[in-house]
């Protein structure tokens, strides 16, 4: 069998896998629920990623029994090198004809691969968010990635938790909302199937699952494309603390990052980024306060964002067979296309 390289995207709610050959070639493309280890339990984690990648040699034409020559996943929770190693370890254990080789990376490290070599910055907005800054010389400096419980600002999951906490907050008249709850109340109340705020308890709690709080979120979405002010602002400011984030990571970015014609590039993946008409204003704002405060000493002078056109499971598979010092074609040029371009005084 020609040498075969797997890659998997490993999201919060959904997961990808993907075989691809040394030229580049995708063979086969398959889909699963999460692989987010921190969230469903390694076994659960593993289990998923072997019957995708399984599934994607059966599709390609290939013995499901003769491992890949490597598996490089990139996956949202993948940052702590034991929990990694462990998870490693197990997959070897029990799937052994799976694949030879291992690699594991973060989702934005993996998303990175597929776009470019040359680094830049991640900014992922998806059931949670993270940022990654990552430099020409390979170093990175990271912001967010924490989880719901301490982050995940400006994901899916805060923007509908925000939404909910500002009616809970105004029926209890602790805080005056910012704009009528109404829709926003009727919407959650839709979605959950509840009839009242007793009603949630048991989402917040008992039932509780991340991923479908998230996927409030979409809901809200269709609010603020039909004008409400509430909706819209909760968009707004998760443009904002979006933005926040590439702001932490900014001090550390080399001159090359900075220096091209386009600026700093900004690779923006998961599903929130969908709705960039309601993220705009309070990003654009925020790098614009940024760009005139002088802390960069005229440094930075614009910035463009890209989005992906390749699952960042094809970046996975590319660092996979680097970790066995084999190099995939990439063609990062087809990979990722420019959605917004701004320059500092002019908007392109």
């Amino acid at each position: 069998m020609a040498s075969v390289f797997g890659g998997v995207e490993g999201g919060g709610t959904h997961s990808k896998a993907v075989l691809v050959a040394e030229d580049g070639r995708i063979l086969a493309e398959t889909k699963g629920p999460s692989t987010n280890h921190w969230l469903v339990g390694v076994d659960k984690c593993i289990e998923t990623i072997n019957d995708m990648v399984q599934k994607a040699k059966k599709e390609a034409g290939l013995d499901p029994n003769t491992a890949l020559c490597s598996l490089g996943m990139s996956l949202s929770g993948g940052e702590q090198k034991a929990a990694i190693n462990q998870l490693i370890a197990d997959m070897k254990q029990r799937f052994p004809t799976l694949s030879q080789h291992y690699f594991i990376t973060t989702d934005a490290i993996g998303a990175m691969a597929t776009a470019s070599n040359c680094g830049g910055v991640v900014l992922i907005s998806g059931t949670g968010s993270n940022c990654k800054l990552v430099n020409p010389d390979g170093s990175q400096v990271g912001c967010g990635g924490w989880g719901h419980m301490m982050g995940d600002e400006g994901g899916a999951f805060w923007i509908s938790h925000l939404a909910v906490k500002t009616v809970f907050d105004a029926m209890d008249n602790l805080v005056a909302p910012p704009h009528d709850v109404t829709h926003v109340r009727k919407a959650m109340e839709e979605y959950f199937q509840v009839s009242n705020l007793m009603g949630m308890l048991p989402h917040l709690y008992r039932n509780f699952q991340k991923s479908h709080f998230a996927g409030l979120c979409k809901k809200l979405a269709e609010g603020a494309d039909a004008g409400d002010a509430l909706c819209r602002y909760v968009f707004t400011q998760a443009g904002r603390v979006l933005a926040k984030h590439v702001e932490a990571v900014l001090p550390a970015a080399q001159e090359p990052l900075l220096s091209g014609d386009l600026g700093l590039h900004v690779l923006c993946v998961g599903s929130v980024w969908k709705s960039w008409d309601l993220l705009k204003s309070g990003f654009t704002e925020v790098l614009d306060e940024v760009a005139s405060s002088g802390k960069f000493k005229g440094r930075f002078h614009g910035y463009c964002l890209l989005i992906l056109q390749q699952s960042s499971a094809l970046g996975g598979a590319s660092l996979g067979a680097q970790s066995i010092d084999k190099r995939l074609t990439m063609d990062y040029q087809a990979n990722a296309k420019i959605f917004y371009k701004h320059t500092f005084n002019s908007i392109q």
